[in-house]
């Protein structure tokens, strides 16, 4: 990460820590927990499932950020990076010592609070795997399948 990477996934961290200190000083017991980028304001928001606001921080670094990875793959890196920072071990420790009904989520929303991808999710009962496991199987088994035909020719 470069200089500019680092300011932006700590001032990222620092707002989730904040948003869960809030929380967790309002006794709220939280189903689902939302994030939101406006790159045009340059800001971060994370709401809670009641969709009131726990945390914003103005971060200049998202604009920069958006346009080093510009193009039609930037959810997907945004998506990426917002993973990162939940698996920051601050964010995590924060995360997992709220209250909550499981199953938990952080969803990182639109402009409209609509869905566009669940960050993490946590869960007693049931494990959650993300699409990449899946493409990654899919390899793997196309790759195991044609390492055993070439073998029977």
């Amino acid at each position: 990460m470069d200089a500019s990477e680092e300011k932006l996934f700590s001032a990222l961290c620092e707002t989730l820590c904040a948003a869960v200190e809030k929380a967790r000083a309002e006794a709220l017991s939280l189903t689902d927990m939302y994030v939101q980028v406006k790159y045009d304001e340059q800001l971060f928001t994370v709401f809670d499932d009641g969709d009131g606001v726990l945390a914003q921080s103005t971060i200049d670094e998202l604009d920069e950020w958006r346009t080093a990875h510009d193009g039609d793959q930037l959810d997907a890196a945004l998506i990426a990076f917002l993973r990162k920072v939940l698996a920051d071990e601050r964010v995590s420790q924060a995360i997992h010592s709220l209250d909550v009904i499981s199953p938990f989520s952080v969803v990182l929303v639109n402009a409209d609070m609509e869905p566009v991808a669940d960050l993490i999710t946590l869960d007693d009962e049931n494990i959650y795997l993300h699409d990449d496991f899946w493409e990654k199987m899919d390899k793997e088994l196309d790759d195991f399948f044609d390492q055993l035909m070439a073998d029977t020719k």
